[in-house]
């Protein structure tokens, strides 16, 4: 640890210059004498900072916003990389006008996947001193990260030096960073789940003999909320709990810190869960290898930071894709329905919204509203709804130009007026006891060109493309990616994003596992029976407006039977609010 007297030090000179980078390239360190040789004996030329959190989550709680206190881009993917002279900063095509627009003239976006654009692993290679020490946290670094960067820098004498919890560099510079509060936890009972959680763990337990392992160690928060049936409030918009979970064949522990723990062990332990605090997660996974040399335990190196997975030894170790990830994302009879519901008290609140708006621009009130207001009125008539919890993530409410910007969020007092010369794309979604919604549609209040009228067919015709085809259950989401942009292709048009992602039931309205993509899905999880998915493709013109039409869709068999006896599925739409007269004009 730095001293007390040299952290103060440097905190002042932070607040004197209004600048992040310079502290923190303090603790980096020139020289042997440097900062950085004070944390792990040694000058390091490079700091990673994800946007992750220890459970490899696509959006965190405010206490681990390292990357967006550092940078202040906002989005909810990036990595940036600080060396003592430079700072660069990877995004993917969702955020590259976002990201021009937040980031100040010390950083430089690199545009991943664009031509000549080299991959963060790639510029360290050919940039950093042979020599070099990268620094990471491992806590914050997934193994497969890890990994990534091992495979690029093998040829070369660059180190990936690990830093110990307390010395994360940006943690040292963040004097106000917000305290991390106890998990306040709330159960689900099967009326919602129509699983137990003894059920989901005998399910779990039989998968994981299945793949030669003897016990499974869960890090994925909204993996072990499913598990559990358990739900809080940890991260903004995601109803999950910071928590760790271990399963053997006779025992099931969770490893969480909440303002109700007895409550929690009370209500788990009838099913055989024991519950302990969140600290003590490494030191029981390094026991269980240490009680019993063969026991194998099944972890996913994506999922997995480098900290717990080197907790256990290498001979114990069996890599795979979540078990709980898998399972979780086929919805059971109980969950679709509740998605169907949910979906038709949100559709109810979103008429009520997209009526009362068109009647405000109707009457020539556009000056008196701008895109947050409007997004708070649409939360009032979300918050109406039955069952209604939060919004499943910020209000995507854009006028114009601001639609060109994929996730733009616009800030209170900061953002455009509504407008009836423009157009105007509203993606917005809540989170309700038995289901979570997300639904974007694009509309204009008054005579939309030529041209913005042929954009928006050749979405819509895509958007109709996947929601009305038929194929093989088990099918790549990147063959259903295409079938939608084929439309737009026929164009010219294209979008920088995916097709579609999975939606949780109450959980995350991002879901890992499913995907629809250009990019292969890492997971390997194909598209089948049962799963629950957006169908969101898109068209975006740079500084002038953006077209995207998104629905929640759930895959289900054809009755009839196909070639050769293979069984076929179709998608069916579960999003109501259809298109008005503006949007189809």
């Amino acid at each position: 640890m730095l001293p007390a007297e040299k952290l103060r030090e440097l905190r002042v000179l932070m607040s004197r210059t209004n600048v992040r980078l310079l502290p923190l390239r303090h603790l980096l360190g020139k020289t042997e004498k440097g900062a950085a040789s004070e944390l792990t004996g040694r000058p390091l030329q490079a700091f990673l900072v994800d946007t992750a959190d220890a459970h490899q989550s696509e959006y965190v709680g405010d206490a681990h916003k390292r990357r967006e206190f550092l940078t202040g881009f906002t989005g909810s993917n990036g990595t940036a990389l600080v060396t003592p002279d430079q700072a660069f900063m990877w995004t993917d095509g969702r955020y590259f006008l976002q990201a021009e627009q937040e980031l100040s003239d010390d950083w430089t976006l690199m545009k991943s996947e664009e031509p000549g654009v080299p991959s963060i692993e790639q510029w360290t290679k050919k940039n950093l001193p042979n020599d070099s020490c990268l620094a990471i946290d491992p806590y914050l670094t997934s193994v497969l990260a890890a990994r990534n960067f091992a495979k690029v820098l093998k040829e070369t004498k660059i180190e990936l030096v690990a830093l110990h919890e307390t010395e994360n560099l940006v943690d040292l510079v963040w004097e106000d960073r917000p305290a991390v509060a106890p998990s306040q936890v709330t159960f689900l009972s099967d009326e919602y789940t129509g699983r137990s959680v003894a059920d989901k763990l005998k399910s779990l337990r039989e998968a994981v003999k299945d793949k030669g392992a003897d016990a499974i160690v869960l890090t994925a928060l909204d993996d072990i909320a499913w598990l559990f049936n358990i739900r809080g409030n940890d991260v903004e918009f995601n109803p999950v709990v910071t928590s760790y979970a271990v399963v053997t064949p006779d025992k099931a522990t969770l490893f969480l810190d909440a303002a109700n723990q007895d409550d929690v062990t009370q209500h788990l332990r009838p099913s055989g869960v024991e519950c302990k605090p969140y600290s003590s997660m490494l030191k029981e996974v390094s026991a269980l290898t240490a009680s019993n040399k063969d026991t194998k335990i099944l972890v996913d190196p994506a999922q997995c930071n480098v900290a717990v997975f080197l907790a256990i030894p290498a001979a114990n170790r069996k890599e795979d894709t979540s078990v709980v990830m898998a399972q979780k994302a086929i919805k059971s009879a109980v969950e679709i329905e509740g998605m169907r519901q949910a979906h038709l008290r949100d559709g109810a609140a979103l008429v009520k919204y997209f009526s009362w708006l068109e009647k405000e621009m109707d009457a020539g009130n556009e000056d008196q509203w701008d895109e947050v207001l409007v997004a708070d009125k649409q939360e009032q008539f979300r918050s109406q709804a039955k069952d209604y919890v939060s919004l499943s993530f910020d209000t995507i409410s854009s006028i114009g130009a601001n639609g060109s910007i994929i996730h733009y969020s616009p800030k209170r007092g900061e953002c455009s007026k509504m407008s009836t010369s423009a157009m105007y794309l509203n993606d917005s979604g809540a989170q309700y006891l038995d289901g979570t919604t997300d639904v974007t549609r694009t509309l204009h209040f008054g005579q939309p060109t030529a041209y913005e009228k042929s954009c928006f067919t050749h979405v819509l015709k895509g958007h109709i493309a996947l929601a009305s085809t038929v194929f093989p259950d088990k099918m790549e989401g990147v063959k259903l990616d295409a079938i939608t942009r084929a439309p737009l292709w026929k164009a010219g048009l294209d979008y920088r994003h995916g097709t579609g992602h999975g939606v949780g039931a109450f959980l995350n309205v991002h879901e890992k596992g499913v995907l629809m993509s250009f990019r292969l899905n890492p997971n390997g999880l194909k598209i089948q029976d049962g799963m629950v998915l957006s169908n969101e493709p898109g068209y975006y013109e740079d500084g002038k407006f953006g077209i995207r039409i998104e629905s929640v869709m759930v895959v289900k068999k054809v009755s009839r039977v196909y070639f050769r006896g293979s069984g076929f599925v179709y998608l069916t739409t579960v999003s109501l609010p259809g298109s008005s007269h503006q949007e189809s004009a």
